[in-house]
């Protein structure tokens, strides 16, 4: 396999600490006692696709819970995070989710930490989301777009959750650690995963920077698209997945970066830069026929953001570079009966433009603007709705 993803490990420096859900850093209390609830809830004028169809993006292994938005309004998701401290410095946390129809409780696990002099150490183990990187792990009520990113949906089936354990240490604005994943998600499914963290985050003058690296290595045993598995309903109509499955081995790397600086009172401007690789080597089979995988996909993307008091707008850009070879007596019949069949050579795309009004801290109305290109569509929408999040300690 390649390892063209391992070296770009030279370049990884640091870890953010402004990820949602992120391990915090500084010797604070780990967990307090309380409910936090939020809800997203939006109506767009269009979808990706037709409801009797599958979406599928031109050269990519789909999965997870990577469903296409939908028309009219909608539900985007709910969540509900409790958690219970039995002193300062451990404790659990349940979370529950609702979304696409669906309800479970998502996550699960155990806390504790250890402050040592300036140095912090934390561990986790239990059914939890990937913190490595800020788009391994999405929802719409949790987030400042109502979408998820095409690099979430392609490289992570949109939110990466796994049985696990989680070790950081923190000293000073330094943070690192590793995550060891058992293989019950979408990317490692029936495998394994671990994946490594390091990062820095510091105020110079006026200016905070969070700048985060990693590196993930996995590897899947019969990992299939089960979104539509068992048939998926729109309406009257049933959606059925394709019975394909991929074997192999998987390499990622990443860095991701958050830059702020005041501009006036109760103004701020935000720089958000993000670059990732993934690498799959490995076994596509489909009916039977066996066709051999080397896939390279590059994602990046650039969002700013500019908040006076109330009132924010932003933009976020991102594309992807899906880039797929297959060999074999089966090849093409495999690429042309999955999603790996990309004779057109079209990588996605989609520019975002949104404005936000943050009554308070719990309700923000949202309103954005898509336009992107994908599957082989190119499609402008518009969305309105709001996110209401509250905390009962």
């Amino acid at each position: 396999m390649r390892k063209s993803a391992l070296l770009l490990s030279s370049g990884l420096l640091f870890i953010s600490a402004a990820y949602s859900h992120e391990v915090q850093r500084g010797p604070v209390q780990l967990i307090a006692t309380g409910l936090s609830v939020a809800l997203s809830y939006s109506y767009r004028d269009k979808s990706y696709i037709e409801q009797d169809s599958e979406w599928q993006i031109p050269g990519a292994l789909m999965g997870g819970e990577a469903l296409p938005v939908e028309d009219d309004a909608t539900l985007d998701d709910a969540t509900a995070d409790y958690r219970y401290a039995f002193s300062p410095n451990n404790g659990i946390q349940i979370s529950a989710e609702a979304h696409g129809g669906q309800f479970n409780f998502s996550h699960y696990w155990y806390m504790h930490q250890w402050n040592l002099a300036d140095t912090r150490v934390r561990i986790e183990a239990g059914k939890m989301f990937a913190t490595f990187a800020p788009h391994a792990n999405w929802h719409a009520s949790q987030d400042a777009y109502s979408e998820a990113s095409l690099t979430g949906d392609i490289l992570w089936g949109r939110s990466l959750v796994d049985t696990g354990l989680r070790g950081s240490m923190q000293k000073g604005p330094w943070l690192a650690g590793a995550e060891v994943w058992r293989g019950d998600s979408w990317l490692a499914k029936n495998g394994h995963a671990v994946d490594v963290f390091i990062g820095y985050g510091n105020r110079i003058g006026k200016l905070t920077l969070d700048v985060s690296g990693w590196l993930l290595q996995a590897e899947a045993e019969r990992r299939r698209d089960s979104r539509y598995f068992g048939g998926h309903s729109h309406g009257n109509v049933v959606v059925t997945s394709n019975d394909a499955y991929f074997t192999g081995d998987i390499q990622a790397a990443g860095i991701d970066a958050q830059l702020s600086y005041p501009t006036g009172t109760n103004a701020e401007l935000r720089l958000d830069l993000s670059a990732s690789k993934l690498e799959q080597d490995g076994d596509v089979v489909e009916s039977q026929r066996r066709a051999k995988l080397d896939s390279d996909y590059t994602a990046w993307q650039i969002g700013v953001s500019w908040r006076l008091a109330r009132h924010e707008v932003a933009a976020r850009y991102e594309q992807l570079s899906l880039d797929n070879s297959l060999s074999g007596a089966a090849a093409i019949l495999v690429g042309s009966n999955t999603s790996l069949d990309n004779p057109d050579g079209l990588d996605p795309a989609r520019g975002t433009v949104a404005y936000r009004f943050h009554y308070n801290s719990n309700l923000t109305l949202r309103l954005e603007l898509v336009d992107e290109q994908v599957a082989g569509i190119d499609q402008d929408r518009w969305v309105a709705g709001f996110v209401l999040r509250n905390l009962f300690e």
